[in-house]
């Protein structure tokens, strides 16, 4: 890290120097969740505000586990922005991957490695953001505040909400914060949309768990504990849940639908209608992505019994990744899945589970959002998204902070596949412009410009504005 270019001026190329070195050294952290171990990740972010003189604070929620806040200061109290990104990343396969999932490799203009686009690539544009208002003398209208969490990937309970529980100091004044979930969206050539996740679908994790009589495999009984829980699960997996569309689901495809041509987009003007056609559904429900927008989905992702093979386990257990959308009701849901299991015998133990809430649109960041749009892309739609993830801006408007998922970087939609998947990579030269849209976005929401700039003029960047 000392080795580490630092970036003095507003220029993309030396902003970028910076972006790949920090981010390389990120991504080497080895902060796979489980078990994390994000108090590596910590340090390092710790090390590099400290070298331009801001201060940071490190908790930790469990051995290992560890958090960090830091702020820079503005000229008023209240009203401040927290940029949000979490330090732990999802396991990677080797075998599968182009070049070592961890090894932060430079190639083709990208950066290669696992936590790339999820998420340290974003956080590492945070940092820079930070890091530039105190190297360039700018006093923000606010406090800006860097909060880098852990755990997120298994749900958040030793990062945002142990810290919502545990940490409220850390909070105090924060209106507003900017979270993973939306982007830039490149649909295509020339085709941009700023997708800004204003609503998401809740997990519910449920194990479930069956028990019978151990023995040899060759003189199975006729329930073991693998048979009751297979014939419970087959059930499950043929359920299917009802269609329902939220207003906020109706609201995003009706703007998507608005640059198809005009036949293509009368269905998705009563979107719930629509899909009581059985062709329509068919076609719509093709998309995994889509359909999971409609309706509550339920897969199963861990299975275990005996780790032997001709041994009958007396324990066999399945996980059950549930997602639910908006205003559902955990409980009920479970209720319902027992119902279909039809298995009295099967345990069923809640992991993980909450509430999914949405962010209400009419915000001044909202808004500063669309004039971020106007200047940089004329004539490019902001939409207010809805996600089948979940992210850790549900615990934040649990707490009453407007949380929305965006970051003003472009990214090709063909590229979100490799979120969670292989050959992770991110674009470092967009990468170090989304870390001037993030100024210019600060710009924005606390000191609007009277006129927005000409198409044809860039739109203006780290200016005096912030000083106002």
């Amino acid at each position: 890290m000392s080795n580490c270019p630092r970036a003095t001026t507003a220029e993309i190329a030396a902003i970028r120097a910076e972006i790949e070195c920090l981010l390389g050294e990120y991504v080497r952290l080895d902060t796979t969740n489980p078990p994390g171990n994000e108090i590596a990740a910590a340090r390092f972010l710790e090390r590099v505000l400290a070298r331009d003189g801001i201060k940071s604070e490190v908790v930790l929620s469990a051995p290992g586990r560890a958090n960090l806040v830091a702020r820079v200061r503005g000229r008023e109290p209240g009203h401040a922005l927290m940029l949000v990104h979490h330090m732990d990343v999802v396991p990677a396969s080797a075998p599968e991957w182009s070049v070592p999932p961890l090894s932060g490799m430079l190639r083709d203009g990208y950066l290669w490695g696992r936590g790339s686009l999820d998420d340290k690539g974003m956080g590492v544009a945070h940092l820079l953001s930070a890091l530039l208002f105190v190297r360039l003398g700018l006093v923000p209208a606010h406090d800006v505040v860097f909060l880098a969490v852990a755990d997120e990937e298994s749900g958040g309970g030793q990062g945002a909400r142990w810290l919502i529980e545990h940490q409220r100091a850390w909070f105090q004044g924060v209106e507003f914060a900017l979270n993973e979930g939306g982007a830039i969206l490149e649909l295509g050539p020339g085709q941009l949309v700023y997708g800004v996740e204003l609503a998401q679908k809740a997990p519910l994790w449920l194990r479930l768990t069956a028990r019978g009589v151990s023995g040899h495999g060759s003189a199975p009984a006729p329930d073991t504990a693998t048979s009751v829980l297979v014939r419970g699960l087959a059930r499950l997996a043929e359920h299917r849940f009802p269609i329902v569309v939220i207003p906020e689901v109706q609201a995003m495809f009706a703007a998507r639908a608005a640059a198809l041509p005009e036949p293509e987009r009368a269905p998705f003007r009563d979107l719930e209608r629509s899909l009581k056609s059985p062709k329509f559904q068919k076609k719509f429900l093709e998309d995994a992505h889509d359909a999971a927008l409609v309706h509550n989905t339920l897969a199963i992702t861990q299975l275990s019994a005996s780790d032997k093979e001709n041994v009958i386990s007396e324990r066999a257990s399945a996980v059950l990744d549930i997602r639910l959308l908006p205003g559902q009701n955990a409980q009920a849901v479970t209720e319902e899945l027992k119902r279909v299991l039809a298995e009295p015998a099967i345990e069923v133990e809640p992991l993980l589970s909450w509430t999914a809430q949405a962010a209400p649109r009419d915000t001044p960041l909202f808004a500063a959002i669309e004039r971020l749009a106007h200047a940089r892309h004329a004539g490019a739609p902001v939409m207010a998204n809805v996600i089948g993830g979940f992210t850790d801006c549900n615990a934040f408007r649990v707490a009453g902070i407007v949380c929305y998922g965006f970051h003003p970087m472009r990214v090709p939609v063909a590229e979100f596949h490799r979120v969670h998947g292989k050959d992770e990579r991110i674009d470092t030269a967009v990468l170090a412009e989304s870390v001037l849209g993030l100024h210019d976005l600060v710009r924005e929401l606390w000191t609007p410009l009277p006129v927005a700039p000409a198409a044809s003029e860039p739109a203006p960047r780290l200016t005096d504005e912030l000083l106002r």
